[in-house]
């Protein structure tokens, strides 16, 4: 029974990237199925996650227990004293701040309360500016600061290669960072030695941007090998050569729904020329 599982899951698989695929030719209905299905499983993921992670054990469990303790308190009476104090220990109540604001989200779809939302919105963009920007100063900014201030010289080594290579690297990481600098030095008119240099600062603004582009684009390649490896894998005969079935089918889909869609054409051209 697994191994049926299994080879009916190497057909879906090929088929939905084959249908991804499909969209270089042309859009079409079997891209669109493909791309809904991506959609609405990755939200359907993403909500169980959110639900069980964060939902049920943060929200849901406190309030459970909350509710469990005003239960006890019942046959107390509430002008006493400890009826107030065994309502504020009875759980934690502070977990309706965030509840109620998350939930303020939900306005934003009824047009007459929407305003409510954005109180929500305006507390995730603040706390979330709050973490994201001491972190992104503390890893990028200063880390790239202390990336051009290391010493130029390794004191105490002998003489070596990688010692050169080094002071090398050093230098030419110096000199690099002066010449953009230059480049972004606007206060005064560029030109001769300062002209010279913030033109070098322009190769080293190339070089960076060329080897992140360079970057991103090999991570997008390792991705679409990844595809290629899974359709090289259902191509086999573990796989009743699924995607060699799902290509040829797709292929004449393809040539039939040309010929169709040019018949229609010519039968409404003749239609309006008559």
């Amino acid at each position: 029974m697994s191994e049926t599982w299994l080879i009916i899951g190497g057909w879906v698989a090929a088929g939905l990237t084959i249908f991804i695929f499909s969209f270089l030719y042309k859009d079409n209905p079997f891209f669109k199925i493909a791309e809904h299905l991506y959609l609405g499983a990755g939200m359907g993921w993403w909500f169980q996650v959110m639900f069980y992670n964060i939902w049920k054990p943060k929200v849901w469990e406190p309030v459970k227990i909350l509710v469990n303790g005003l239960q006890i308190i019942q046959s107390y009476h509430i002008w006493k004293p400890e009826f107030w104090k065994a309502v504020w220990t009875a759980g934690d109540w502070t977990i309706f701040i965030p509840t109620l604001l998350g939930l303020s989200l939900i306005t934003q779809f009824f047009q007459k309360i929407s305003w409510v939302s954005r109180y929500g919105f305006t507390f995730i963009m603040g706390y979330g500016a709050g973490l994201v920007i001491p972190v992104s100063v503390s890893t990028d900014f200063m880390t790239q600061i202390l990336g051009t201030i290391k010493p130029l010289f390794k004191v105490g080594t002998e003489m070596s290669w990688a010692s050169f290579f080094y002071t090398f690297n050093t230098f030419l990481i110096a000199f690099g960072l002066v010449c953009v600098l230059i480049y972004f030095f606007f206060s005064a008119e560029q030109k001769g030695l300062v002209k010279k240099a913030s033109n070098i600062g322009i190769y080293f603004l190339m070089l960076y941007f060329g080897a992140a582009f360079g970057n991103t684009v090999m991570g997008r390649f390792s991705l679409l090998y990844g595809r290629f490896d899974d359709l090289y894998k259902y191509s086999s005969v573990k796989y009743f050569y699924a995607a060699q079935i799902i290509a040829a089918a797709l292929a004449v889909y393809f040539i039939l729904n040309h010929f169709i869609s040019a018949k229609k054409s010519r039968a409404a051209q003749d239609n309006s020329g008559s």
